[in-house]
C-alpha cells in the first residue's frame, strides 16, 4: 500500500507525481507520520489524508502535579515516562494526577 513506502514514487489525487510519499507529504504541507496514521488507521481516502486541516494543540496545553507545562497529554507522558493509555487508564479510574504520571507500571507475573 502507499504509506507503507515513504520513499516511493507516487501521485496525490490531483495527478500531481513525486519522487516519495515524504515530498509529497512537504508539499501538502502535513508531517508524514500524520498523512500514514490518516491512510492506515483511519482509512482515509488519499484527498482527505492530504488536505484535511491539521489539528491545532495550541489549546491542549497541560500542566502536571509540579506545574510543568506540556503541549500535549502526549508530550507530559513522554517526559514521565508512561505511556499515553496508561496514563488515561489511570485517570479514568480515579487516579490523582500525580499517581498517574510516577507510579510505576505493574509488572505482569510470567507464567
Amino acid at each position: 500500500m502507499l504509506f507503507y513506502h515513504p520513499e516511493k514514487k507516487c501521485k496525490d489525487h490531483t495527478g500531481r507525481e513525486f519522487p516519495s510519499i515524504k515530498a509529497m507529504c512537504e508539499f501538502w504541507n502535513i508531517p508524514p507520520e500524520t498523512f500514514r496514521r490518516r491512510m492506515a488507521v483511519y482509512g482515509y481516502p488519499l484527498e482527505k489524508a492530504l488536505s484535511m486541516p491539521l489539528k491545532s494543540n495550541s489549546n491542549n496545553l497541560c500542566y502536571d502535579h509540579l506545574g510543568a507545562e506540556f503541549r500535549s497529554k502526549s508530550q507530559m507522558c513522554d517526559h514521565w515516562k508512561i505511556g499515553r493509555k496508561l496514563f488515561d487508564y489511570r485517570i479514568s479510574h480515579g487516579w490523582s494526577l500525580e499517581d498517574a504520571l510516577t507510579k510505576p507500571r505493574r509488572e505482569q507475573k510470567k507464567k
